[in-house]
């Protein structure tokens, strides 16, 4: 790296902890720790404003704090030393996953689909975070940009035209993800052409790579594979499950977004059968989004409303909690480009049933692995783990020692690899 300093990396993303919606977040952060733990300099830029926290070659803040910081004022054209940035902790307003009307992305005519998923005000919302995010550049000093989801990579491009650096592209999650055939036209634009814009995308799987070459045309050399990781800290620290039956509550839980990409229809399908094999087995969804009151529905229709507890979105500990009294995880998604919430059972010592559709599988092969859409396999998968404590036992011991393979070091070191080789050099920003 030249000019005697760290490659320094002006990363972008809407969601990061304490605030966020999913996995998303958690990803976003331990990329960053990550690069930064390998001597990275990461400047992590979101919307809005928040706490102030400071870490080693981390920085994160909101953009409208770092411009009146280092410009004076957003918008403002004065300048001034930009030093090291401080470490603030911000909550961003690009917020997707809200049942609000009117979205201005563009008209639906999906009898509110988009309403139901993107929220209001979200189109406005990236175009300004964009345009702050452009100004922000020419005083940032990056070498590189690096963005992840959808929403942050037109300020991506802003940023890297700006400076005329390296444009690098994390995808968690397309919108053939989200929202299948009925995707969104006017994001999955947004998405291609960021792509075409792109220096080298990283995407969290296979089965992601695979559908940004299929779906989007994306040059697989263009394509790295870089999986998530657990926290390794925390899983050192929880026992395994005990062998004996009873010691966990024969809780079976959905842990995600109520909404189609994460199939929570297809888990009370599947509970159904249980139910009618299992009397003392219970369900219980945890999560919040646009099919609640669909779910309620199909559970009443199902004849188990009694057998199932809708317990909303939970923090960090409430899941941890949570997870450690459980019996089993379900993750019955229609299209999950990985799924850490499958790494974060195993952290607890709950065993999993992963889908076939997700991105995890490829790193948890000894694992119990079924097609969304197969009830009656996935019903049977989890009446086997209820009523056998130690095959769940060596479901987690040997899911362990595949996670034991993954970490967000060894993540960010493939990362820099392909920053090198995308012609990221400390220094070329200049001043």
């Amino acid at each position: 790296m030249s000019g005697g300093r760290s490659l320094r990396v002006l990363m972008l993303g809407w969601e990061y902890p304490p605030r966020y919606v999913g996995g998303l977040g958690k990803a976003s952060q331990g990329i960053a720790c990550g690069l930064a733990a390998c001597g990275i300099e990461v400047l992590f830029v979101l919307p809005g404003f928040g706490l102030s926290q400071h870490a080693a070659n981390l920085q994160v803040t909101g953009v409208h704090e770092w411009l009146q910081r280092h410009t004076g004022a957003p918008g403002d054209n004065a300048t001034r030393a930009t030093g090291h940035p401080e470490w603030v902790r911000s909550s961003a307003r690009l917020l997707p996953y809200r049942s609000i009307r009117s979205v201005e992305l563009q008209p639906s005519d999906r009898e509110g689909h988009d309403e139901a998923i993107y929220g209001s005000q979200l189109g406005c919302e990236v175009e300004r975070f964009a345009g702050e995010v452009g100004r922000m550049a020419a005083h940032a000093c990056a070498d590189l940009v690096h963005a992840h989801d959808w929403m942050t990579f037109p300020a991506a491009i802003a940023a890297a035209d700006r400076h005329c650096i390296p444009l690098f592209l994390h995808v968690h999650s397309t919108e053939y993800d989200r929202s299948g055939n009925g995707a969104n036209e006017a994001i999955a634009a947004i998405e291609r052409h960021a792509f075409d814009c792109a220096t080298h995308i990283f995407a969290v799987s296979d089965y992601t790579r695979s559908i940004l070459i299929e779906r989007y045309a994306v040059p697989a050399p263009k394509i790295s594979v870089v999986y998530n990781a657990p926290d390794e800290a925390a899983i050192a620290t929880i026992p395994l499950p005990l062998a004996a039956p009873g010691v966990r509550r024969p809780w079976v839980v959905f842990l995600g977004r109520l909404t189609f990409q994460k199939g929570p229809d297809h888990f009370l399908r599947a509970a159904a059968i249980v139910a009618r094999h299992n009397a003392e087995a219970r369900f219980l969804m945890c999560g919040s989004g646009d099919m609640l009151e669909t779910l309620r529905a199909l559970a009443h229709e199902l004849g188990m409303a009694d057998r199932v507890e809708f317990r909303g979105f939970l923090d960090p500990p409430a899941v941890d909690k949570l997870l450690g009294q459980s019996s089993l995880l379900v993750m019955s998604s229609v299209s999950e480009p990985f799924g850490l919430v499958a790494l974060e059972a195993l952290r607890a010592g709950t065993p999993v049933i992963v889908s076939r559709q997700s991105g995890v599988r490829e790193v948890l092969g000894h694992s119990l692995q079924v097609d969304f859409w197969d009830h009656d396999k996935l019903a049977d998968q989890m009446l086997a783990v209820l009523r056998l404590p130690p095959l769940g036992m060596q479901l987690v011991e040997e899911g362990r020692r595949q996670l034991e393979q993954l970490s967000w070091e060894d993540s960010a070191q493939r990362i820099i690899e392909s920053y090198a080789d995308g012609g990221a050099v400390a220094g070329a920003a200049g001043a």
